[in-house]
C-alpha cells in the first residue's frame, strides 16, 4: 500500500514533461530550469576541515530588494525544487524573508530543500518553524538535512568545532519536535573522507537506532566553492582505506528498492573508484538545473566556475541561455562530469531516466 500511496502522490504531468525534457528537447534547445540551488550566504559558523567557504574573503551579500528583482524573472516562474545552502542559510537574519519571496516568485515550487549544520540549535529551531509554516501554507514539501559527518570527537574535528556534536544532535531533537507539528522530512547528511570512514558503520547503526535517515557524500576536491584543493592529501581516500570504502558502497548499493533511488548512485561510484570507469547517473545540472549564489553569481553547478553576474553581466535569464552556459555544459559533459562523485539531485534526473534504475532493480547492474 505504501507504494501505491507514492505513485498515486506523483505529480505525473510533471514527471512526463521531464522525461521529454531529458530524451527529446535537450538535443534541440536548452531546457527551462527546473531545479535551482541557492547559496543565500558564504558566511558559516563552522569551521569544516573539508570545506573553506567560511575562510573566503567578506563581500556584500545580496540583500533581501536585489533577490527580489533578480527572482520576478519569469525564468524562475518553472522553478519546482529549491535547495537552500551557504555558508550557514540561518546566519541570515531575513531568511524566512527570503523563502516567503523565493515561494512567491516561484509558482511551480513543490520541493523545498534546506541544509544546515545545525550548530546554533535556538537560531535554526526559529528559522525552520518559520520555513516549515510557509511550505505548509503553500502545500509545499519541505525537506531538511542536519550536517553530521560521525559520532562524538569525529564530527567535532571534522566541524572544527569543540562542542559541535552536543549542539548539532540537540538542534536534531528539537526538530523533531517541530517534524511531529508540520511534518517536514528530516534527516542527516554526512561527507564521507579518511578522517571519518574507519566510523561510519557504528555511525550507521547510530541514525537507525535514532530513526534518522541519512544521505552520505563522498568528499569531493574543488578550486570553486569549497576551494579545498589544498587539503585533498589529508581528506582524501588511502590505499589501506579502499577496501572499507568499497564495502561500504557495496551496502548502499545493495539497499535498491523503488523507494531508494540513490543504490544506483553507490553502485555508479563502485564501478568509477574500483574499476576505473565514467560515470553514468544522470546529473540535472547539465540540463534543467543552475546555481545562484549569495553575490549574484550564476553556476552550472557548485563546481563549475561562474558564468557571470547578474548584476552586472546580463540577466540570469541571459546568462542561462547564454552561449557561455551552453559550451561549458557541452564541455564539462565530456570531462569533468565523466568523474564527478556529487551524488546532488540525482534521484531527479533518474526519475527522468528511469529505465537505467528498472534495468539495475531487476539487475543490479
Amino acid at each position: 500500500m505504501t507504494v501505491v500511496r507514492k505513485l498515486l502522490s506523483v505529480d505525473w504531468a510533471s514527471e512526463l514533461k521531464g522525461i521529454y525534457d531529458y530524451h527529446v528537447l535537450r538535443y534541440l534547445r536548452t531546457v527551462p530550469p527546473r531545479q535551482l540551488v541557492m547559496d543565500v550566504t558564504y558566511r558559516c559558523n563552522s569551521r569544516c576541515v573539508m570545506c573553506n567557504i567560511w575562510s573566503s574573503g567578506k563581500k556584500p551579500e545580496l540583500t533581501l530588494e536585489q533577490f527580489d528583482q533578480i527572482l520576478s524573472e519569469p525564468l524562475f516562474g518553472g522553478i519546482e525544487r529549491l535547495m537552500i545552502s551557504g555558508g550557514e542559510p540561518t546566519l541570515r537574519d531575513d531568511l524566512p524573508g527570503l523563502i516567503a519571496l523565493s515561494i512567491k516568485r516561484m509558482p511551480s515550487l513543490h520541493t523545498l530543500s534546506f541544509i544546515t549544520n545545525g550548530l546554533w540549535p535556538e537560531r535554526v529551531l526559529s528559522t525552520c518553524e518559520a520555513i516549515a509554516r510557509l511550505c505548509v501554507a503553500r502545500g509545499i514539501h519541505l525537506s531538511i538535512s542536519v550536517s553530521l559527518d560521525g559520532l562524538g570527537e569525529i564530527h567535532n574535528s571534522m566541524r572544527g568545532i569543540p562542542k559541535a556534536f552536543a549542539e548539532t544532535t540537540r538542534t536534531i531533537e528539537e526538530l523533531r519536535g517541530l517534524q511531529e507539528t508540520y511534518g517536514f522530512y528530516l534527516g542527516v547528511g554526512c561527507v564521507i573522507c579518511h578522517a571519518n570512514l574507519h566510523q561510519l558503520g557504528d555511525f550507521r547503526s547510530w541514525c537507525e537506532e535514532h530513526s534518522l535517515p541519512c544521505g552520505f557524500q563522498l568528499v569531493g576536491f574543488h578550486d570553486t566553492y569549497v576551494g579545498n584543493l589544498a587539503q585533498q592529501e589529508v581528506l582524501d581516500f588511502s590505499e589501506d582505506d579502499l577496501p572499507r570504502l568499497y564495502a561500504l558502497m557495496e551496502e548502499l548499493a545493495a539497499e535498491r528498492s523503488l523507494r531508494n533511488w540513490m543504490a544506483y548512485y553507490w553502485a555508479d561510484m563502485l564501478r568509477m573508484y574500483r574499476d576505473g570507469r565514467e560515470r553514468r547517473s544522470p546529473c540535472p545540472f547539465l540540463v534543467d538545473s543552475f546555481v545562484l549564489d549569495a553575490y549574484g553569481n550564476i553556476r552550472i553547478c557548485e563546481t563549475a566556475d561562474n558564468i557571470g553576474n547578474c548584476l552586472v553581466d546580463g540577466s540570469c535569464t541571459d546568462l542561462y541561455y547564454g552561449p557561455k552556459a551552453a559550451t561549458m555544459r557541452q564541455a564539462m559533459a565530456r570531462r569533468e562530469c565523466l568523474t564527478c562523485n556529487s551524488g546532488c539531485l540525482v534521484p531527479v534526473g533518474l526519475r527522468r531516466q528511469g529505465f537505467k534504475y528498472m534495468r539495475f532493480l531487476l539487475s543490479g547492474t
